[in-house]
């Protein structure tokens, strides 16, 4: 399935910068850091309009909840 917006899944933005907080808060180990941190890196130059694809939503979900 090919990637689509943050804005596309999401029917707030403010529901993907909750989800990426909690992510970033619960990382934990160098890998789950890096990838939390190139999402943010992402979202904050692309906005509502960074692509997102199904695999990297389901990580930040399980990253959030751990």
């Amino acid at each position: 399935m090919a990637a689509i917006t943050v804005e596309e899944t999401y029917d707030r933005v403010e529901e993907f910068i909750a989800l990426l907080a909690a992510a970033e808060l619960h990382a934990s180990g160098a890998w789950e850091i890096t990838f939390t941190e190139d999402m943010r890196a992402k979202f904050e130059r692309y906005g509502p309009r960074t692509n997102l694809s199904a695999a990297q939503r389901q990580t930040l979900e399980r990253i959030a909840k751990s």
